[in-house]
């Protein structure tokens, strides 16, 4: 039985990637335009995307500032995520589950995002920290888009469902289809 549910915010709560891509002035129409074969790699699908090497990994992530972070829209798949955890485990125990990456500005952003993007009971129910598995265990359900956290987090006694997305194993299948499979099983 689940008892509570973390969501991942970047490219599950919200779509980062196409959002970053653009910003960035990279052609990216949607999430099919992702080169999959670059997975997890965001970077590489950057570079791929400009089609040259535009990007050094320590200069794409510095080109990210707070607005990017926080003015990230919300993805198609938000609304029936958090309408379902809502119905499952009641809104006290919904809380977003986000690594950050080393600059204040990604953090500051995400919380923006947080208090601009979703309802009011959700503003203060965040953890933020790249160690998700230390929220697994019994009852603890994660939905994220890493295989590798997913992993992570089931390895140490938690639930978790994978979100379709071209970076990971699950590219190519549609996330609501996905969804309407896995959630009667929590």
């Amino acid at each position: 039985m689940v008892k509570n549910i973390f969501l991942d915010i970047d490219g599950v709560c919200n779509a980062f990637h196409q959002h970053v891509f653009t910003s960035l002035g990279l052609l990216y129409a949607d999430d099919s335009w992702y080169p999959v074969d670059c997975g997890w790699d965001i970077v590489a699908a950057a570079n791929r995307l400009a089609g040259y090497e535009r990007f050094t990994r320590s200069g794409f992530w510095k080109s990210l500032t707070r607005e990017m972070w926080a003015d990230t829209p919300v993805s198609a798949e938000f609304a029936y995520i958090l309408g379902w955890a809502e119905c499952k485990v009641g809104r006290d125990h919904i809380y977003f589950l986000t690594s950050p990456t080393l600059d204040p500005d990604c953090v500051a952003g995400k919380l923006e995002w947080i208090q601009t993007h979703t309802p009011k009971w959700m503003h203060r129910q965040y953890m933020i920290g790249p160690a998700k598995h230390l929220c697994a265990k019994t009852g603890a359900l994660l939905i994220d888009d890493s295989d590798d956290k997913v992993d992570e987090f089931e390895e140490e006694g938690g639930n978790a469902i994978l979100v379709p997305r071209p970076w990971n194993s699950l590219h190519g299948i549609n996330a609501l289809d996905h969804f309407a499979e896995q959630f009667p099983w929590y």
